[in-house]
C-alpha cells in the first residue's frame, strides 16, 4: 500500500469501520498535515498568535518575525513564526 508519512493509508486506519469512515478519516489527517514551508497571511498568523493585526504590523517592524511583502501584502512562512515563538521561549523548571 501507499505511504503518507507514517500512516499506511488504508490499513493504519484502525478507528474506521467502512471505507468511507476511512476516507474521511484520511481526508482530515491530510488536511492536518502541515508544512514548515506553508505559506501564512497576516490574518492567519494572528489568528494563529491571537494578536492583533497592529500587534502583527508593531512585531514586523521591529523584526521580530520574518515576513515576504509583495506589492502591498505580507507572506509569512509558517517556519518564521515557529522560530519567532521558540526564540522567546520560556523552558519550565
Amino acid at each position: 500500500m501507499n505511504n503518507f508519512g507514517t500512516v499506511k493509508l488504508w490499513d493504519d486506519c484502525e478507528e474506521c469501520e467502512t471505507e468511507s469512515q476511512k476516507i474521511d478519516h484520511l481526508a482530515k489527517l491530510l488536511i492536518e498535515k502541515k508544512s514548515d514551508n506553508d505559506i501564512l497571511t497576516s490574518l492567519e498568523v494572528c489568528k494563529m498568535l491571537n494578536i492583533r493585526l497592529n500587534t502583527l504590523d508593531n512585531y514586523c517592524s521591529q523584526g521580530l518575525i520574518a515576513y515576504s511583502k509583495t506589492q502591498r501584502k505580507r507572506y509569512f512562512f509558517r517556519r518564521d513564526i515557529y522560530d519567532y515563538l521558540n526564540r522567546f521561549r520560556v523552558n519550565s523548571r
